[in-house]
């Protein structure tokens, strides 16, 4: 298959997982039509409107503490420097680092 057809057919497959749950979510059968208010007649009976604020539960956005900024650098440094960091976010089947360059090879 050459890459315009491999990707034709992955946009097709993307397009299907995006619109079959909104189809079958359509596919509910509609209320009973004898059931429901004709929606011409002014007197016709409709549920109560309901009204939720999408504010009704927000928590604003607290200040975190700020530290000294020397008592932190000493924190890492006791830690082990970014070094101790960098070896905890590594996965633990993830290969070791490359060795670094030579002393003698400074970046200028």
């Amino acid at each position: 298959m050459n890459s315009i057809a491999s990707g034709v057919a992955l946009c097709l497959a993307a397009t299907i997982l995006v619109l079959a749950p909104s189809a079958s979510a359509q596919s509910t059968p509609p209320a009973d039509p004898a059931r429901r208010p004709d929606p011409l007649k002014p007197q016709a009976q409709v549920p109560p409107l309901v009204y939720r604020s999408a504010f009704q539960g927000y928590r604003p956005n607290a200040e975190a503490p700020v530290g000294a900024w020397k008592d932190a650098n000493q924190a890492v440094q006791q830690a082990g420097g970014w070094r101790a960091y960098a070896r905890e976010a590594r996965p633990a089947d993830a290969a070791p680092p490359a060795a670094s360059a030579p002393a003698g090879h400074a970046h200028h």
